[in-house]
Order: structure tokens, then C-alpha cells, then sequence
């Protein structure tokens, strides 16, 4: 079973994810891009992340990505797969 992308995030215990918004990019909307942020414990805000799932529209290949930055912009996660 495929786990979440949830799962290859740095959280740290108490974080939760909050999303800002989402939108479908692409002449065919063959790209979900869903923009999050992170929320600590006593409530502040402790970076972002921005999860992608395009499908390709010739053979419907799926391409995810995950990128998790902290609140001085410095990546912590940059990660993509197929599904």
C-alpha cells in the first residue's frame, strides 16, 4: 500500500497542517497544486509545504511532489515520485 505524502514530511510532535489553498493549473487542470501551512503546537506558524499531483495527460502517469520549506525558506523537503 502507498503510504500518504503526509508520511515523508518533518513534523515535528504537535504540528499540524493547515491548508491556505488549492488550485488545478494546466490547459487540461492535469495539475492539483495544494499550498499548506505549518502550524505548531502554541499556534505559530512553523513553515510551509506545497504538494503537487500532476497526471499526465498522454498515458495518465501520475508525478507527485512534496516540498517542505521552513519559515526562513530553507528546504527541508524536495521530494517527487511516481504513483
Amino acid at each position: 500500500m502507498m503510504s500518504d505524502w503526509r508520511d515523508r514530511l518533518k513534523l515535528a510532535e504537535g504540528d499540524t497542517l493547515k491548508l491556505l489553498h488549492s488550485k488545478s493549473t494546466g490547459f487540461m487542470q492535469e495539475t492539483d497544486v495544494e499550498t499548506y501551512e505549518i502550524r505548531a503546537s502554541n499556534g505559530s506558524v512553523s513553515g510551509t509545504v506545497i504538494f503537487t499531483d500532476h497526471t499526465a495527460v498522454k498515458g495518465f502517469k501520475r508525478t507527485l511532489c512534496v516540498v517542505q520549506r521552513s519559515t526562513a525558506g530553507e528546504i527541508l523537503i524536495d521530494e517527487a515520485w511516481t504513483a
